[in-house]
């Protein structure tokens, strides 16, 4: 079927990207770097999301892992719900 979406491969990307993202928001914060996708605000938000996640070196690991983790499941999740849907609609 040519329009499955590959569950593993999209829990892969949604790992590897949001892991990163959590992972750079952390070093970002350490740094106290001003840019204009980063705020103090936005972090105080995510680290309230994410235990462990603060601006130091643990907490840019625990970063990455909470975002590879959370990352992953969600990715899996939106392929099984593309690959569910698109069933319903042939």
């Amino acid at each position: 079927m040519a329009d499955k979406l590959n569950w593993k491969g999209l829990a892969t990307a949604g790992a590897v990207f949001w892991g990163v993202y959590l992972g750079l928001a952390a070093w970002v914060a350490m740094a106290n770097l001003q840019l204009p996708w980063f705020s103090k605000e936005m972090f105080s938000m995510l680290a309230g999301i994410y235990p462990g996640v603060t601006p130091t070196g643990a907490g840019i690991l625990i970063g990455l892992v909470w975002g590879a983790v959370c990352g992953g499941i969600c990715g899996g999740i939106l392929a099984g719900l593309y690959n569910w849907s698109s069933k319903m609609w042939k």
